[in-house]
């Protein structure tokens, strides 16, 4: 178990380490936008990691081949449905309004 952290909210939620961000978000009840449903083809769940990005999974072909074709991305990006929570805390700031 860890600990998410949304923002702008600053809501905190306990989440399932080896859980996406994307299934502990919408597990807590959250509103983020998923129109592929998790595989990574459209980009709408990109999300800023302003804390515990080590602690996330690394980033797989896929995923940075879909952040290269975003607006705005930037070192802290991910793809809220492909980042796998580990043991540490993470803080995510949504970029997206549902």
């Amino acid at each position: 178990m860890t600990t998410l952290t949304v923002l702008p909210s600053g809501k905190t939620y306990d989440a399932a380490a080896g859980a996406t961000i994307m299934q502990a978000l919408l597990a807590a009840g959250e509103a983020i936008a998923n129109k592929c449903d998790g595989k990574a083809q459209c980009g709408s769940c990109h999300i800023f990691v302003t804390e515990g990005r080590k602690t996330l999974s690394r980033i797989q072909k896929v995923e940075n081949e879909k952040l290269d074709t975003l607006v705005g991305v930037g070192s802290k990006s991910r793809l809220a449905c492909q980042a796998v929570l580990g043991e540490e805390p993470v803080t995510v700031e949504l970029l997206t309004f549902v």
